[in-house]
């Protein structure tokens, strides 16, 4: 019996007796039966525990749930039967080559067969025990963006005939760190990524087979390359979705000692530093690595998540690199310590002064040596992700950035009587609130604005506005050429459509062209909308300013006469004397302005302070309680109004006072032009310093 999630451990009885216990929640529990069954009706319990030693290493950031979350296997095998089998592909000269130890209870032969669409491409048998191998295939090669998949058929054959039959769905891919650029099959891809948890509004951890592939279906449409299982393994069918629909996977071990670092330890190395828990840490990565090591979409392993370090990982990065040198190891914890990186540098929302430093090689020799990896960037919260494009032009400046990975991909959050609840929503002590509510979907899978800001920064052709009607169009894909695009132009002049058309491109991978198109003679404000659609289905849009035009300040001549009110010509603007307030604007008979705004703020007073996001939580103290802005005041002073050279001018005082205090100073100056135009200026004076 296979349990395949359970949180967070279990112990296991069958017929009254116990046959064994399991922890660590994402990765398989497997226990033999064989000593306890019995025909006809047996009784099987499983204990789940709340808690466990294992709780101290899984403290991810998520909802804590408890219980029996990924299926459970219950089968029999033969008297011999393939127990373990791994595939391994290696590139050479003469083609690829594919080799498969196996482990086999009892004896016989195994045939093993390797097609492409029911088309055979090679076939070989082996005795029990044997590894089976070909030499020099022409195969094409597994990539995200094309995966060609290979189906791997495993027969074991003995005296009666066959026993039993494996498939595993294969891919030929070489993986190679050059220097200080990480390289997939030669090319140095991108990683357009995101961070997954295993989160449902209903069923929590558990992830039904369709609910894991429409979230990779998402992806795909979303333009995602790549996902970062954070931060456990994810369930087995979601790496074989992965490995058919074409995802690159960082594949990460269930370790996170996050809570470590509060009270009242408040040390996050604790736990990785001592080795006696190093067994326990090497015991994830090795069931991680064990089941997961013939999936071609995996390109990098990952030993964790926050857990500091780095005495216990050093002898899980020995262990993957002894048994699987050709996969790259990432922990991104190692960049606070003395090891700074593993394999590649991997950092979290790294500024855009650390990024210009890597790219110029002035941050240090580790991060000039190795390839840089964002594990995580941009975070989804609120109104993020914010600064995408901004982290792409520097990821696309060079080839040192492998990409990243954006924090993350769908919001925890509970369906619960109707309405989404999230941390402290049922009766929870300590939890960290919406913290949890951070993703580019909601619970349901419905995209947030942001997910279609990734869309476009993650678009695979970009458009460059050259000169004229000169454009240059990239293919930013490393496998496929851009001929599965039509690519469609929106002219707008003013804000309206005055031209379209096509762009016939087919670019070669990372291929650039530059491309003149025929548009009319521009006046005004003009932008261009490039439309990138694959079958229909609109895969990016962009945006290029052509020609910007602020709309005319010149100031036109009319009569205007000063009461309360300024009338100019067609219209008038009306000022309150008692607060200084442009509390009327009206064109013809249409009032411009609202008769009762919120709050009854008129006209321009400025407002210091908003709601904060989630980001500002720890600006929220100074804000409120040392410049106390969340009650600050506009107190009107004084205003004075006068009509010159054709021009009516008001200029109103005011002080902004906060809890009694006087913080600023504000001078708020109208001009009335004679067809209506209105400048407005504004001076804000501080009076603190501190």
């Amino acid at each position: 019996i296979d349990f395949l999630g359970a949180s967070a451990c279990i112990d296991v009885y069958l017929n009254g007796a116990f046959v064994g216990y399991g922890e660590g929640a994402h990765n398989t529990s497997e226990f033999a039966l064989n000593d306890y069954i019995r025909e006809g009706s047996n009784e099987l319990v499983v204990v789940v525990h709340k808690w466990s030693t294992a709780t101290y290493l899984e403290c991810q950031d998520m909802f804590r749930e408890n219980g029996i979350f990924r299926d459970v296997l219950l089968y029999a095998l033969p008297q011999s039967y393939i127990a373990d089998f791994e595939v391994r592909t290696k590139k050479t000269d003469a083609g690829y080559d594919l080799s498969v130890p196996m482990r086999v209870v009892g004896g016989g032969t195994i045939d093993v067969v390797l097609e492409k669409d029911g088309e055979e491409i090679a076939r070989t048998s082996v005795a029990a025990g044997e590894t089976a191998s070909f030499c020099g295939l022409d195969v094409v090669e597994w990539n995200a963006e094309v995966p060609t998949v290979y189906e791997l058929y495993l027969t074991l054959q003995d005296d009666a005939g066959e026993v039993m039959t494996v498939r595993s769905h294969t891919g030929f891919r070489t993986i190679e760190i050059r220097g200080n650029v990480f390289t997939f099959n030669g090319k140095n891809i991108k990683i357009k990524g995101v961070n997954h948890h295993d989160t449902h509004p209903t069923r929590g951890y558990a992830l039904a087979f369709a609910d894991m592939q429409r979230d990779i279906q998402l992806m795909k449409s979303l333009n995602v390359n790549a996902v970062r299982t954070s931060h456990y393994p994810p369930d087995p069918q979601f790496l074989t979705l992965c490995d058919l629909y074409g995802l690159y996977v960082v594949d990460e071990a269930d370790i996170e000692t996050h809570g470590a670092g509060l009270d009242p330890l408040n040390d996050m190395d604790m736990l990785s530093h001592d080795l006696r828990w190093a067994p326990r840490y090497l015991d994830r990565v090795m069931r991680m690595y064990m089941r997961d090591r013939s999936h071609p979409s995996i390109i990098l392993w990952s030993l964790g998540n926050e857990a500091g370090g780095y005495n216990c990982q050093d002898k899980c990065y020995d262990f993957l690199h002894e048994v699987c040198p050709e996969i790259p190891v990432h922990y991104e914890g190692a960049v606070r310590t003395d090891r700074v990186a593993y394999d590649v540098v991997s950092e979290m929302y790294t500024h855009d002064e650390d990024m210009r430093a890597v790219r110029d090689r002035k941050r240090g020799d580790v991060y000039a040596q190795k390839p840089f990896f964002l594990c995580e960037y941009c975070h989804a919260m609120g109104v993020g992700p914010g600064a995408l494009e901004e982290y792409w032009d520097l990821i696309y400046s060079d080839d040192i950035f492998m990409g990243g990975c954006i924090w993350e991909w769908a919001d925890h959050a509970v369906l619960r009587d109707g309405k989404y609840t999230y941390g402290g929503d049922h009766g929870e002590k300590r939890h960290d609130g919406n913290f949890c509510v951070d993703g580019l979907m909601y619970p349901d899978r419905t995209p947030h604005t942001g997910a279609r800001e990734m869309q476009a920064v993650y678009r695979p052709v970009r458009a460059k506005h050259l000169r004229g009607n000169a454009f240059s169009f990239e293919n930013t894909n490393r496998f496929r050429s851009s001929g599965y695009l039509k690519i469609e132009y929106i002219l707008l002049q003013n804000g309206t459509q005055i031209a379209t058309g096509d762009v016939p491109l087919d670019l070669k991978p990372q291929e650039s062209r530059k491309v003149t198109l025929d548009l009319p003679k521009l006046s005004g404000d003009c932008f261009i909308n490039f439309v990138y659609t694959d079958g229909g289905d609109v895969v990016a849009t962009e945006q290029i300013a052509l020609r910007q035009q602020m709309p005319s300040r010149k100031a036109e001549r009319g009569s205007v006469t000063l009461e309360e009110t300024f009338a100019f010509d067609g219209g008038k603007a009306v000022f309150r004397k008692s607060d200084g307030a442009l509390c009327a604007y009206t064109v013809g008979d249409v009032p411009l302005l609202h008769p009762s705004p919120v709050g009854g703020a008129f006209g321009f007073v400025p407002n210091l302070y908003r709601a904060r996001l989630d980001n500002d939580v720890h600006m929220e103290g100074d804000w409120r309680w040392h410049a106390r802005l969340h009650r600050l005041q506009t107190v009107f002073k004084e205003i004075s109004c006068s009509v010159q050279d054709g021009k009516g001018n008001v200029c109103a005082s005011y002080s902004l006072e906060g809890g009694g205090t006087r913080l600023f100073t504000l001078r708020l100056s109208y001009t009335v032009l004679g067809k209506g135009t209105l400048e407005v200026s504004a001076e804000l004076t501080p009076l603190r310093t501190d």
